[in-house]
């Protein structure tokens, strides 16, 4: 028996793995279904005001009293002017209904005459909700990726927004990033802090409350682990951009549920062209070109379609090389961009992240799924995750874009890294559970042999109970061995 025993196991190590699924072989049900239970990771962009559905937002409208401009087919906060009546007045017409589902989201290709992109970013000004349903949106969120298998997620969100703008443009720019942000320090855009921590407390009070959550009928989002982006309008006066990112990296110093920076609205946009060196400088002054404070960026979000082919050759450079960003938003126009090889390898040599949003990049820029740079990047060993975007304007969810980058010829491994790259480049703090990101051959030493067990013992419990990061890594791992022992 002593002999049997020793020669059993070598063969069952020897056994080769269950082979992996052969996803361009599943007709169109076989891999949605699939690709709902692939437990993806973690959602790494996503701004919560536009991710939440226009079902949901018409039902707070009616609730809330607020009104619709049946003309602009928007919700509005008051009722001035000649087309607006209250919600609770449209509730039943079903028309009407059917033609805000419409301006809120870009379902309807051409709508009104617009193109993708100009219909998905006015879509946000049409969106009208009150200040409290921020918590309302989050709860929606996060059950959306719990009925995913998916666990993490870092939301976009601008707490704030109005007084730091204000107190931006008051201090003016003073000539160069060093100098404004001295003035603004003196005028006190660090004691806004305290509103923010009240902002967040609030909203997500009010989602846990929606989800019932600490109670026997607590609903899936309840165990999604949620971190925040502070994201600045890229718009306007430079000042006032800088003031927002500024007290975004107070905001980091003091909460640990705000974990890095982001730069949003369209990156065509005259403002955002005119003063994307500068943004990217401001952002390098503020955060030492990322060393002190993490940094997202949104860059390359762009076609030669709506900016000139000298904005579109150094976004994505700049964002890495001046800024230091970790990770970058989008990225469509990167192989567009000069010295594109270069730069991509730079990406994989110094471990930035793409945040691949493949439908949303389909819809507002009209890549399609295949001939998005997905595939490209995969191949310059550039890390990549996928995400939304802003699923209520387009009408998906997570698993939607893992079907979507199966049309750009991923395989089953490739998802599985993006779904742990997901993690892994997620501002997570502590040290993670592999030592080798998006490669994943390598755990950590204290958890060698352990990785997708129920339970880390001894040094790997120290280190999964001690690091944010290592712990959420370790629930996908498990998820992932059950989702894959089931199949």
């Amino acid at each position: 028996m002593r002999r049997i025993l020793p020669a059993l196991c070598a063969l069952l190590l020897a056994a080769p793995a269950a082979a992996a699924p052969d996803l361009e072989k599943m007709g169109a049900a076989e891999l949605a279904a699939f690709m709902q239970a692939f437990p993806k990771g973690g959602e790494l962009h996503n701004h919560l005001g536009g991710g939440t559905s226009a079902e949901s937002l018409l039902a707070w409208a009616v609730e809330d009293g607020l009104c619709v401009d049946a003309e602009a087919l928007a919700i509005r906060l008051s009722c001035a002017g000649p087309n607006a009546k209250p919600a609770a007045a449209y509730a039943n017409d079903e028309a009407l209904r059917s033609d805000l589902i419409d301006s809120l989201t870009v379902r309807k290709p051409g709508f009104r005459g617009r193109s993708g992109h100009d219909q998905f970013f006015t879509a946000f000004s049409r969106r009208g909700t009150t200040a409290k349903r921020v918590g309302d949106a989050l709860a929606e969120t996060l059950d959306g990726l719990a009925r995913q298998n998916t666990f993490y997620a870092e939301l976009m969100v601008s707490p704030m927004a109005v007084g730091s703008r204000a107190l931006g443009a008051r201090v003016g720019w003073r000539g160069d990033a060093a100098t404004t942000r001295a003035a603004l320090a003196e005028a006190g855009i660090d004691r806004l802090v305290p509103g923010v921590v009240a902002e967040t407390d609030a909203f997500e009070k009010r989602a846990r409350e929606v989800m019932a959550c600490d109670t026997p009928q607590a609903r899936p989002g309840c165990r999604v682990t949620v971190r925040y982006l502070f994201q600045a309008i890229r718009q306007g006066p430079p000042e006032q951009t800088m003031a927002q990112l500024q007290l975004g990296v107070a905001a980091v110093a003091a909460d640990r549920r705000w974990v890095g920076l982001q730069l949003v609205a369209p990156e065509d946009s005259h403002d955002a062209v005119r003063y994307y060196d500068t943004h990217m400088r401001i952002i390098a002054e503020l955060t030492d070109s990322g060393r002190k404070t993490p940094v997202a960026l949104h860059a390359g979000e762009v076609t030669l379609k709506i900016v000139t082919p000298e904005a579109a050759s150094y976004h994505v450079r700049d964002a890495v090389r001046v800024a230091g960003a970790r990770r970058i938003g989008h990225g469509t126009g990167l192989p567009r961009e000069t010295d594109a090889d270069e730069i991509a390898a730079e990406m994989a040599a110094k471990g930035v992240l793409m945040e691949v949003n493949i439908l949303s990049n389909a819809a507002i820029l009209e890549v399609e799924p295949q001939d998005h740079p997905y595939a490209w990047l995969r191949k310059k060993g550039v890390p990549v995750s996928l995400s939304t975007d802003d699923a209520g304007i387009t009408r998906t969810q997570l698993a939607d874009d893992y079907v979507a980058a199966v049309k750009n010829g991923a395989t089953y491994d490739d998802l599985k890294t993006a779904a742990r790259n997901a993690i892994a480049f997620s501002f997570l703090s502590g040290e993670g559970l592999w030592r080798d990101p998006n490669v994943y051959r390598r755990p950590a030493a204290a958890c060698a042999r352990q990785i997708g067990a129920e339970t880390p013992k001894g040094a790997c419990a120290a280190l999964v109970a001690g690091s944010d990061k290592a712990r959420e890594q370790w629930r996908h791992e498990r998820l992932l061995k059950a989702f894959e022992r089931g199949r």
